[in-house]
């Protein structure tokens, strides 16, 4: 498993990035309300608020795994190395999205996170 961490200012445009690809599925959605792209970035930016001077809130990380593991990887697998790794970056306690994309011919996915957490308090980028 490989990832790549992005920093981003906009909610908006990385939620809609992520959500909009075709065959893109939703596997896990904390904090957020997921009905509608609309309402998970009204959620994200709200929380945002609570820590103003942040410039850079939204976390954005792709976990890739090989082509040759795709017939062993289910969803849930994803979902769950997913949240370890997000557990051994310390990036808990805040909203975030997992969705995973099958645009490449290797498993992927996006996890979509407020660096603003629950507390207001700033998440760390250095990972």
């Amino acid at each position: 498993m490989i990832g790549k961490v992005m920093i981003g200012s906009s909610f908006g445009g990385v939620v809609r990035y992520t959500m909009q690809k075709q065959q893109a599925t939703l596997l896990l959605a904390e904090g957020v309300r997921a009905e509608q792209i609309r309402t998970m970035i009204d959620d994200f930016n709200m929380q945002r608020k609570l820590n103003p001077d942040l410039t850079k809130a939204v976390g954005h990380i792709s976990l890739s795994w090989s082509k040759e593991d795709a017939a062993r990887l289910t969803p849930d697998n994803m979902k769950q190395r997913a949240l370890e790794y997000m557990e051994k970056m310390k990036i808990t306690g805040t909203q975030f999205i997992l969705v995973k994309h099958r645009d490449k011919n290797h498993p992927h996915l996006h996890i979509i996170y407020n660096r603003v957490n629950n507390e207001g308090k700033t998440i760390s980028d250095r990972f």
